[in-house]
Formats: C-alpha cells, structure tokens, sequence
C-alpha cells in the first residue's frame, strides 16, 4: 500500500471515530490491508541484506519518455538493464536504486480509491528482488523511486555475470478505463559491494 492510500485510510478512520463517539485509537487500530490487485512477489517480511566495501557503482540514464499502453502483463523498460560480473568463488552485495518521473494518464478521479496505478519491480537474475508489490505512481505526474538490495553469488571455478532489470505495468483497478503510462528521466543505478 503506497503512502496516499495509508494516509487516506487513516483520515477516513478518524473521521468514522469522531462520528461514532470518539472511539478511542487503542480499541480500533487501523489494519493495512494489500488489496491493490498489484502482482507480487511472495511476502519474505524483514529480511536482511549487508555488504561491506563498495567494489562499483554502474549507472543507466534515459531522459527521452518511454510510454506504456494498459496490458495485463509486465513490460521491460527499454535500456534498463545492467550486467555485473561476480569474480569466481566471492559474492556480492547489490543495492539497486531506481528513479523516475512517472505520470498515469486516463484516470477518471486521479485520488479516488481504489486507485490505479503504475506498478515498478527490480530483478535480479530474472527474479524478483524485494520489496515488491510496489505501486509506483498513482497521479497524474511525480517524481519516485524504489531500492532493492540482493546478495549474489558466483561458483569456485568461474566468474559469474549477474543482470539488473526494470521492469513496469499499469494496473487498472476497476478494468473500467484506458490508461497509458510514462516514466521519463529515469535512473537505475547498482551499488556493487563485498
């Protein structure tokens, strides 16, 4: 649940206490619920992922829009890829940071819930790297970022190159719209550390 959503939910909570006598925040706190039909990952929870001296920092930039039609399904960013090579026998920690400006065009109430909304996911290697079921924007244009952090590993005998990617969808809520997207002055930027 992005951070509009949760703040929305709190209000609307506030609002309904006052209305039903004050209820004290003690006898009915406010459970979060992940309900925004945003495709996930399975749930790891708290997980750690420490590294030590950073060995490389490799940058992608793109400020030429790229847009997205509504599908169903996952779509590579266009240039969004980084290889990195993890010497034989040694692993290595990734921290993968990701940023751009997003705008999600066709919407009929840009702050109505449910909202819809451009979902953003990082992988490693193909996989996934948490957090995921991440909703990137919901408005009609902001800057936003996400990081994911993975530790990776190569074989005794032989290096190993390991592939960074972005990958984007629109998520209609009510399949009720023709929505487009844009994500425009990005930077995928990965951290390579002992």
């Amino acid at each position: 649940m992005n951070k509009r959503t949760a703040a929305v939910l709190a209000v609307l909570t506030a609002v309904l206490a006052v209305g039903v006598g004050a209820v004290p925040s003690s006898a009915a706190p406010l459970v979060a619920l992940d309900d925004d039909r945003a495709t996930s990952a399975p749930t790891v929870g708290l997980s750690v992922c420490n590294g030590g001296v950073q060995e490389a920092s490799n940058v992608r930039m793109q400020d030429v829009p790229t847009n997205l039609v509504e599908n169903g399904a996952f779509a590579p960013l266009p240039g969004a890829s980084i290889a990195v090579t993890t010497p034989a026998g040694d692993s290595d920690q990734l921290v993968i940071i990701f940023s751009a400006e997003a705008q999600l065009q066709g919407q009929a109430l840009t702050y109505a819930a449910p909202m819809d909304f451009l979902q953003v996911r990082i992988l490693v290697d193909g996989v996934v790297a948490g957090p995921n079921d991440l909703s990137f924007t919901t408005g009609a244009g902001e800057s936003d970022a996400t990081q994911a952090c993975k530790r990776v590993s190569a074989p005794a005998a032989a290096a190993m190159v390991h592939t960074v990617s972005v990958e984007w969808m629109i998520v209609d809520q009510g399949a009720n719209n023709v929505l487009t997207g844009t994500l425009d002055d990005w930077t995928l930027n990965v951290q390579v550390s002992n």
